[in-house]
C-alpha cells in the first residue's frame, strides 16, 4: 500500500474532532501525583499496570484524548510532586498500541527536542495509532529543567518565535515530498527529510497552552487546540475569554478548539465532596512543593494579598490551578453545562485517585452527560 493511499483526513481518524458537545480527556497520569499536590495515601502513584488500566477504561468509555505532562524533575516537599514521570513520546506509543479509538498526545518542550527527531517520533506514534496522534507543543517555562539539558534559556516572547519556527520545520518534514534545506533564525538543516509521513492529513493536530499575549498569538496562528486557563469562573467573563481566543484564530482564517483542565471531586453528597477537598488540600496539602511551583510561575508572596495567595495555593494543591468541579454527579454535569455555555469544547480531567474516580465518572457522570445532551449515547453515534 502506498503512502498516498494511507493518508487520511484527520477529521475522520482523530477523535479530537468528535461531534460531542463536551469532549473529554484524562491528563497528567504519566506523572506521580498527577495534578494534586497532596500527601494523602490514595494520591496517584505512577506505575504501568494502573496506567494501562486507565487508558483502556477511558478508551472503552469513549473519551476523546489522553494527555501526558512533559516533566523531567519534581518540585520538592514531602511528595516531591511530579518527580517520577514517563517520557511522553514513548508513553504515547505504548498507550496507542493498547487502545483502539482514543486520541493520544505527546507533550514536547520544543527547545529540548530537535525538530527532525520530533517529526519522526510523532509519525511513529501516528502510525501505531492509525491516525490518532496529537502533539502538545510547550515553548518552555521551567528553567531548572532547561539547566538539566544545558539548553539555552530565551526571553519569554523569543520562546514563541522559536516555537513557531520549530513547528514550521516539523510540518515541512511531515509534508515535503523531496529533500529540502531549512534556513531559519534558529534552525539550519541541509537535505532535511523524514519518511514515512504521518497518516493524518494535512498533519497531526497541535495543542498549545500559552496564556500571555505572545502565547495566545502562537495558539491562534499555529495551534489547532488552545489549552486555556479560565481567568474567572463567572459565565459571562469565561465566555468573553473563550470567544476572544476563537475570534483571534478566525481573524487569520483558522478554527481552533478551546479546552481546559478541570480537577474533579465527585461524591454522593456535596458535603462529602467538600469535606474530601478540604482534607486533601488543607489538611494534607504539600505546601513546600506548591510554594516551589508558585515561585517558578512567578507568583510571589510579597506581591499578593494573603487571601489571594491562599487561593492560589488552594487551587494549585487541588489540581494544578485547574477549574474545580466539586459536588454530586448532578452538580458536576451542571458545572460542565456552564463550561459548554462559555464555549469550552473539552475538558482534560484529573483526580486524586485516578483509577477509582475514573470508574465513578464512567458509571455516574457519563450517563447524566448523555441525558443533558452534552454527549451522545453509544447507540446514537
Amino acid at each position: 500500500m502506498t503512502q498516498k493511499a494511507l493518508k487520511q483526513d484527520r477529521q475522520n481518524t482523530n477523535p479530537l474532532y468528535s461531534n460531542h458537545r463536551m469532549k473529554l480527556g484524562v491528563m497528567a497520569f504519566n506523572c506521580s501525583h498527577g495534578s494534586a499536590i497532596t500527601t494523602v495515601e490514595e494520591a496517584w502513584q505512577l506505575n504501568w499496570p494502573d496506567t494501562k488500566d486507565i487508558a483502556i477504561m477511558s478508551d472503552k468509555a469513549g473519551f476523546e484524548v489522553l494527555l501526558p505532562v512533559g516533566r523531567w524533575r519534581g518540585y520538592g516537599g514531602v511528595s516531591n510532586f511530579n518527580n517520577a514521570t514517563y517520557e511522553s513520546f514513548t508513553w504515547a506509543s505504548s498507550i496507542g498500541a493498547i487502545t483502539d479509538n482514543i486520541g493520544v498526545f505527546a507533550t514536547c518542550h520544543v527547545p529540548l527536542v530537535n525538530p527532525v527527531m520530533a517529526a519522526k517520533m510523532a509519525t511513529t506514534v501516528d502510525h501505531v495509532t492509525s491516525g490518532r496522534f496529537c502533539l502538545n507543543v510547550v515553548c518552555g517555562w521551567f528553567k531548572d529543567e532547561f539547566d538539566m539539558f544545558g539548553a539555552e534559556w530565551r526571553l519569554h516572547d523569543e520562546r514563541y518565535q522559536y516555537g513557531s519556527e520549530w513547528v514550521e520545520f516539523v510540518r515541512r518534514l511531515w509534508s515535503e515530498k523531496k529533500e529540502f534545506n531549512f534556513n531559519g533564525a534558529f534552525f539550519k538543516s541541509k537535505r532535511a527529510w523524514s519518511q514515512p509521513k504521518p497518516l493524518q492529513s494535512p498533519f497531526p493536530p497541535i495543542m498549545n497552552a500559552g496564556g500571555s499575549e505572545a502565547g495566545q498569538e502562537f495558539a491562534a496562528t499555529i495551534a489547532d487546540m488552545n489549552f486555556a486557563v479560565l481567568k474567572s469562573h463567572d459565565l459571562e467573563t469565561g465566555k468573553n475569554q473563550v470567544d476572544k481566543l476563537k475570534k483571534r484564530a478566525s481573524e487569520v482564517g483558522r478554527k481552533i478548539q478551546v479546552w481546559i483542565h478541570v480537577y474533579v471531586v465527585c461524591r454522593e453528597t456535596e458535603k462529602e465532596a467538600r469535606n474530601y477537598l478540604n482534607h486533601y488540600v488543607v489538611e494534607k496539602g504539600d505546601y513546600v512543593a506548591v510554594n516551589n511551583l508558585m515561585e517558578i510561575f512567578g507568583v510571589q508572596a510579597q506581591s499578593l494579598p494573603q487571601e489571594a495567595l491562599e487561593q492560589f495555593q488552594f487551587h494549585f494543591i487541588a489540581g494544578h490551578g485547574g477549574y474545580p468541579l466539586v459536588g454530586t454527579p448532578e452538580q458536576i454535569v451542571d458545572g460542565l453545562e456552564v463550561l459548554s455555555k462559555m464555549g469550552v469544547d473539552g475538558c482534560l480531567i484529573s483526580w486524586v485517585n485516578y483509577k477509582d474516580e475514573l470508574s465513578q465518572w464512567i458509571d455516574d457522570v457519563l450517563p447524566l452527560m448523555e441525558q443533558a445532551g452534552q454527549r451522545f449515547s453509544s447507540n446514537e453515534q
